[in-house]
């Protein structure tokens, strides 16, 4: 991204002038096909309700309700969702002219190097000035125009306003430290909001905004948690009454604190107390602390990455019919009387519910497969398992890129596309069976592949036309079971532009079966140890 250097002048922005161009909102139901968007001129994204997350080159943020991204021309940028709610959001796109040099000239550099300096605001505060903006945007007359260049000034005031008064991003990251540090000593006081970013020298809702996206949650939440994982210390090592306890930790109140135990625990105090002999405390992937059994013998897994806890030995409680996109049925779970629920996401929704029914961990497919097993083996016990495993499978992977480094060349490209929700098209990035391809000894992803690794993408979703810049000198072509997206894997592969793909006229071309190849569990991946060398043997010699 070209950048401007903001403080080599106080009046950096006095130098340009602004003309809004287009104002529009879009409302995306979850099933809505959501690809690249190229900008040529700058743009501001602003999310209105809804959750999701923003791709701009490598770099991503969550999209939430009063988020402001900026974003330059001849950037891209990608929206996903991150719920089942429908993603409603504002693009507004404006001209940028020098005026300084005497002549006008237009400006496509960018003007606010820090993204998130604009994410201060809530949702009430950002519709209250889009507003009037939308009811002068159909204008019919110089009057009306004039009036809605006069509102678009302000509202360019204002987050000019809002930008310059926030101070360097250092300055940011050291003063949130800095009451972090102070929240860890100081609990048993009475903070609030106002008194921490007092301290940080921001704005309280820049602090709330800066604060939940370095912990995961806002500060008196943060605070609360604080509190508690203090309290559970005292609960292991003495047998004084609960309002002394809660006094020790910073609670005014016993019933507050009991309260607030059971929100964050899911148990009573006394139920804590009572159930930590026979039980062990891990931390699962969204940082929730659990008290699991330390032999569950009925565990449920919701996912599609079950093989992760097979190979390990855990053995689960069959559950046909379900796979990561199938609702959970929670009346079915209770039947069921399990002792350990996992979950693969990071619905607070459904993590709730299930966890009124047994212990419940929150599970990361997406992560590698080395993170995975390591975090598995800790939860059960079975570190050394998870360590022979991992260790066996990387021999045994070096050995098999070793025998396919005879028949390929050093820097040949692969990329694996699947057709998924229906007629919607995917590049598989951290996910499947592209990081198995993606070995230091194996294939390269394409560069458009790349970009998407190096932003943490497990896929990406693009169109049929865009292929040809995704297409790596090898294709690994999924071939799914749902019936549309069946049809639209086979209308691709008769499409004018899939027969033109380097790939296609050299056969380098490899329909396979997605239940078979695309999972990337521990059990399918030890299994393409084999298949894989199979299938390039076939095609290749």
């Amino acid at each position: 991204m070209k950048t401007l250097d903001v403080n080599e002048n106080n009046l950096f922005f006095s130098a340009f002038m602004f003309r809004l161009d287009r104002l529009e909102q879009r409302i995306e139901p979850t099933d809505q096909i959501l690809l690249e968007v190229h900008c040529d001129k700058h743009t501001f994204l602003i999310c209105e309700d809804g959750e999701g997350h923003l791709y701009i080159g490598q770099e991503h943020w969550p999209f939430t309700a009063g988020c402001i991204f900026p974003i330059s021309p001849d950037e891209v940028y990608q929206l996903e969702h991150r719920n089942s709610k429908n993603l409603t959001y504002t693009v507004m796109t404006y001209d940028v002219f020098h005026v300084l040099s005497g002549n006008l000239e237009r400006c496509t550099k960018a003007l606010f190097q820090q993204r998130v300096q604009l994410n201060d605001s809530g949702i009430e505060s950002v519709s209250r000035e889009l507003q009037p903006l939308y009811a002068a945007r159909n204008y019919k007359n110089d009057a009306e125009y004039s009036h809605l260049t006069v509102l678009f000034q302000r509202w360019m005031q204002l987050l000019i306003t809002r930008y310059t008064s926030i101070g360097i991003e250092h300055n940011l990251e050291s003063g949130l430290a800095g009451t972090l540090q102070y929240i860890d000593e100081y609990y048993t006081d009475e903070i609030t909001v106002h008194k921490l970013a007092n301290m940080a020298g921001v704005r309280p809702k820049l602090y709330t905004t800066m604060f939940k996206q370095r912990t995961g949650h806002k500060p008196l939440d943060y605070i609360n948690r604080v509190r508690i994982q203090h309290a559970k210390d005292w609960l292991r090592k003495t047998d004084e009454p609960l309002r002394d306890i809660a006094g020790r930790v910073g609670f005014k109140d016993e019933y507050y604190f009991s309260r607030r135990f059971r929100q964050i625990t899911g148990l009573s105090p006394r139920q804590y107390d009572r159930s930590i002999q026979q039980q062990t405390l891990v931390k699962d992937w969204s940082g929730h602390e659990v008290r699991i059994p330390a032999n569950p013998e009925r565990v449920i897994y919701y996912g599609d990455t079950a093989g992760d806890l097979r190979v390990l030995g855990i053995r689960l409680i069959e559950n046909e019919g379900h796979d990561a996109l199938t609702p959970i049925d929670v009346e079915k779970t209770a039947r069921l009387n399990p002792d350990l629920i996992i979950m693969d996401g990071e619905d607070e929704l459904q993590y709730e519910q299930l966890s009124r029914i047994a212990p419940t961990l929150a599970y990361n497919s997406h992560a590698p497969l080395h993170e995975r097993l390591t975090r598995a083996g800790n939860w059960f016990g079975r570190q050394k398992q998870a360590k022979r495993w991992l260790s066996s499978y990387e021999e045994r992977t070096l050995q098999m890129w070793e025998t396919i480094g005879k028949m390929i060349h050093l820097g040949e490209t692969a990329s694996v596309l699947t057709y998924h929700r229906g007629s919607r098209l995917f590049v598989m990035g951290n996910i499947g069976l592209a990081p198995l391809l993606y070995h230091p000894f194996g294939f390269r992803p394409v560069h458009k592949v790349q970009e998407a690794l190096a932003a943490g993408r497990a896929y990406k979703e693009i169109s049929a036309d865009a292929v040809q810049e995704y297409a790596g000198d090898h294709l690994f072509l999924m071939l799914p079971q749902e019936p549309v997206a069946r049809r639209a894997t086979e209308k691709l592969m008769q499409s004018p532009e899939w027969r033109t793909l380097t790939a296609v006229e050299q056969g380098r071309v490899y329909p396979l079966e997605e239940l078979v190849w695309n999972s990337g569990d521990a059990q399918t991946c030890d299994q393409l140890l084999e298949r894989l060398p199979e299938l390039l043997c076939s095609h290749l010699r």
